[in-house]
């Protein structure tokens, strides 16, 4: 090239039509780095319980992994995410050991033994089968599956799998949510319960209402009511019955009254609405038994009221849907082997 410089400037005085410049045709390219350690250290009172997360997204960094720390319950090994920046942010914000854009650095990961699933719905039946076939506890963020077939994929892969499944459902274990359940416990009679939930518009192209990806609403997020219905009357359903409002050409038939009758007679009504507004709070859940009333305001208070007394709280700092505690009771299985926290059947 120093040769071609000085005949084009003429310095050389040598006649020329033109001049090509050739580099070498083989370029080492570098090698992609899919994982990066950090350098947190390895607590001194090593936990048995080794986490990795996959999804790095807003529910895990808003909620679920602020809840994770907060527990100060198992060792955060390492966390993955599709674009991989994300995973690397929240790797250094709560304390994990390495982040990395390959699941596989997380559901192949002999360090690792417990898998928690913060992705996007449409991975959720796929990952949960990778960690079973690796013998790991998983704990997959709502839904479970997408469809009946991945439900029974999993349900066939989870007696040959050496560890246990849950789903967070963490309504069930807020604490106001445990206080209104011991309020019913004594009662002989079925139960009548309602949950009303102002679960507000998304737009049309939003993804949690494309089939595919989110599943839609009910399924996506309505499952959180359903199963909280389910653990208050202490039964499994056995029949349903649902009527939708018209879409008319706005909504995805999120606005929907679902009624269910479970197996020791009681009832659930769930309402689930997209055409409300944010000024009111989004959950309220009321349940009649036996001469008992219980009103569950979007976990903030709780009134509980017999012929002979009623009793009244309000959370003492913040909505607490039971986050943390849902985690804790699944890490105390974990090491406990005490069984799954919420039952398969």
């Amino acid at each position: 090239a120093p040769a071609a410089y000085e005949l084009i400037t003429g310095k050389t005085g040598q006649p020329f039509l033109g001049v090509l410049l050739t580099y070498p045709a083989i370029v080492e390219k570098a090698a992609l780095q899919r994982t990066v350690r950090l350098a947190f250290p390895i607590p001194a009172a090593v936990s048995p319980v080794k986490i990795g997360v996959l999804g790095a997204g807003n529910y895990a960094t808003a909620t679920f992994l602020p809840a994770l720390k907060k527990s100060g319950l198992g060792e955060r090994v390492g966390i993955a995410s599709a674009a991989g920046l994300t995973a690397q942010i929240a790797a250094r914000r709560f304390g994990f050991q390495f982040a990395s854009s390959d699941d596989a650095e997380i559901l192949k990961n002999p360090e690792i033994n417990t898998v928690v699933l913060l992705t996007r719905h449409q991975e959720h039946a796929r990952e949960i089968l990778a960690a079973l076939e690796q013998h790991k506890n998983v704990y997959c963020e709502k839904p479970l599956a997408l469809n009946e077939e991945e439900l029974a994929q999993i349900e066939a892969a989870l007696p040959q799998a050496s560890s246990l499944l849950t789903i967070g459902f963490n309504r069930r274990f807020a604490p106001f949510a445990v206080q209104l359940k011991q309020f019913f416990a004594d009662t002989s009679e079925p139960l009548y319960i309602h949950y009303r939930a102002n679960a507000g518009f998304l737009p049309a192209t939003h993804w949690l209402h494309d089939p595919a990806q989110g599943g839609g609403r009910i399924i996506g997020e309505g499952c959180h009511f359903i199963d909280f219905a389910a653990f208050l009357a202490g039964s499994l359903p056995v029949a349903v019955r649902a009527t939708a409002l018209p879409d008319g050409g706005k909504y995805r038939s999120d606005n929907v009254s679902m009624t269910f009758r479970f197996a020791n007679d009681s009832v659930a009504v769930i309402d689930y609405l997209a055409n409300g507004n944010k000024n009111t709070p989004k959950e309220r859940i009321e349940v009649f038994g036996e001469g008992k009333i219980g009103f569950l305001d979007d976990f903030r208070t709780l009134d509980l009221t017999s012929e002979t007394k009623r009793v009244h709280q309000h959370a003492a700092l913040r909505q607490e849907k039971g986050h943390r505690q849902s985690w804790e009771a699944f890490y105390h299985a974990i090491v406990e082997g005490i069984g799954p926290t919420i039952p398969y059947a």
